[in-house]
C-alpha cells in the first residue's frame, strides 16, 4: 500500500508551483461561492453548509491520523493537533456548529493572521497527489474559508476589544505549548524554530528573537485582518440604505 504515491511523504512540494496555483484558485473559486451564498441562501442553509465544512475539516484530520499510524509515521512530536490550524480543524464542529460570537473572534484573528499565511506561504514538506497535501490544504484552506463563510453571512464582525482578546488567548496558548516542546522535543507553533521553507518569521531575527518580534507585531497583524471586517460593515450599511 504505501508504494502508491498517495501513501508516499517524500514527494516534494515547490510553492507556487503548479499545485499551489491550483489550490489557491479553487479557493478563490470557493470564496466567490460564499458571497453568492450570503446573497442566495437562508440562514439555516448557510448554516447547514458551515456545520458540513466544520465537520469534514475534523474528519480530516482524524483520518490523516489514523494513515499515519497505519504507516507507522505516528509520532508525538510531529503529529498531535496542537498547531492552531489543526486544533482549530479538530474542534471546529464545536466552534462553528452555532455562530457564537465569543468563539468566533478569536478564531477569526488567529486563523486570517496564522492560516493565511500558511497558505500564502505552505510550509509543507509533501506534494500532490500524496494525502499529507491534500491534508494540509483542506486544514488550511478549509479553516479560513469557513471563517470568511462565517463573517460574511452570520455578520459576526469583530470589534477593537475582539483584538484584546484573541492577544489574551493566544499567549495563553503559546504559554500552554512551550512545556509540551519542551517534553516532546517538539516545535509546535514554531516556538522552537523557524519553518524550514521560506516564511514570514524569516524577517524577524533569530531564535528566541523572531517570537518576541511577533509577539510585538500581533496587534498589528490583527489591525490588518480588521480591514475586510470593515469593508464588509460599510457594504452591509450601503446596502440596508
Amino acid at each position: 500500500m504505501s508504494d502508491l504515491a498517495f501513501f508516499q511523504n517524500d514527494i516534494s512540494f515547490s510553492a507556487y508551483g503548479a499545485s499551489h496555483s491550483v489550490v489557491l484558485l479553487i479557493a478563490l473559486g470557493f470564496l466567490t461561492l460564499i458571497f453568492i451564498a450570503n446573497k442566495k441562501l437562508s440562514h439555516q442553509q448557510n448554516l447547514m453548509i458551515g456545520r458540513f465544512i466544520a465537520i469534514f475539516l475534523a474528519l480530516n484530520i482524524v483520518v490523516y491520523t489514523v494513515f499515519e499510524i497505519a504507516l507507522g509515521r505516528f509520532t508525538l512530536a510531529e503529529d498531535l493537533p496542537l498547531s492552531t490550524c489543526n486544533l482549530f480543524a479538530i474542534l471546529a464542529p464545536w466552534l462553528f456548529w452555532r455562530p457564537n460570537f465569543k468563539f468566533f473572534v478569536v478564531v477569526y484573528f488567529l486563523v486570517m493572521v496564522g492560516t493565511l499565511q500558511a497558505v500564502i506561504t505552505p510550509d509543507l514538506y509533501t506534494g500532490f497527489p500524496s494525502y499529507g497535501f491534500f491534508k494540509y490544504w483542506i486544514t488550511h484552506v478549509g479553516l479560513v474559508l469557513l471563517v470568511i463563510h462565517y463573517l460574511v453571512c452570520f455578520e459576526l464582525y469583530p470589534t477593537a476589544k475582539s483584538m484584546l482578546s484573541a492577544f489574551v488567548w493566544l499567549n495563553i496558548y503559546v504559554l500552554a505549548l512551550m512545556p509540551i516542546n519542551y517534553l516532546l522535543d517538539a516545535n509546535y507553533f514554531y516556538l522552537m524554530a523557524k519553518p524550514i521553507n521560506p516564511s514570514m518569521l524569516d524577517y524577524f531575527g533569530p531564535w528566541p528573537i523572531y517570537i518576541l518580534v511577533a509577539e510585538f507585531l500581533a496587534m498589528g497583524f490583527f489591525a490588518i485582518a480588521m480591514l475586510p471586517v470593515i469593508l464588509l460593515r460599510k457594504i452591509a450599511i450601503t446596502t440596508t440604505d
